[in-house]
């Protein structure tokens, strides 16, 4: 499953003006007034079990007869039913060097936000050597033109010589909120000609501490 010239578009992610400061909210509500700030949930169908799979997420995967938002992972679900299964594939098997999947979602940040937490989970399984990097995956918090923001997972913390063979806690604090901006959450991967590896993600959940 990857991007490709083929890959499929689920409908509904949001779509939203484009975006190139960013800075920290004041904490502040708007006006003069005071406010208590609360926890506000960011993406939509962040689980990934909304019908039809995908809803609100935009996929492209190579392969497009393996969608990336999927209940046949392989392995035991993070949770029913659906999860995100990104990789999985030998690029030799499609006459390429590599191939690759992405995933994402455009969100807007409250103007008066004053923290960012992504939790989650991930896992990792691969057939590949465990001190070579052949297949890799990150995730970041980007712009929507692509340029990023803050990652939170590079490629080399998320490739075949960091395999987890169970479900692995994501739980990130940016250190740039981008408070009033719509930026993106991107998931990428890539695989080559070796043997493949596959990355699954799931639970995810981006929260705000915000005035509402």
């Amino acid at each position: 499953m990857a991007d490709g010239p083929g890959g499929t578009v689920y409908m509904d992610a949001p779509v939203q003006d484009q975006h190139h400061d960013s800075g920290m909210g004041s904490g502040s509500g708007s006006g003069s007034g005071s406010c208590t700030p609360m926890q506000i949930e960011l993406l939509q169908n962040p689980s990934f079990d909304l019908a039809p799979a995908g809803t609100m997420w935009i996929a492209a995967p190579y392969d497009a007869t393996l969608p990336i938002v999927t209940p046949d992972l392989g392995i035991a679900q993070q949770s029913t039913p659906n999860d995100a299964w990104m990789g999985g594939l030998q690029a030799t098997d499609y006459g390429v060097s590599t191939c690759s999947d992405t995933l994402y979602q455009d969100i807007t940040i409250p103007a008066t936000a004053t923290a960012l937490v992504l939790t989650g989970y991930y896992e990792i399984r691969s057939g590949d050597s465990t001190t070579i990097v052949y297949d890799k995956a990150s995730v970041s918090l980007t712009q929507t033109n692509g340029t990023v923001i803050e990652p939170v997972f590079t490629e080399a913390q998320l490739n075949n010589t960091h395999p987890t063979t169970t479900w692995t806690a994501i739980n990130h604090t940016f250190t740039n909120v981008s408070a009033g901006q719509t930026v993106r959450l991107y998931f990428t991967t890539l695989n080559d000609i070796t043997l493949a590896t596959s990355f699954y993600f799931d639970s995810l959940s981006l929260k705000a501490t915000a005035c509402p």
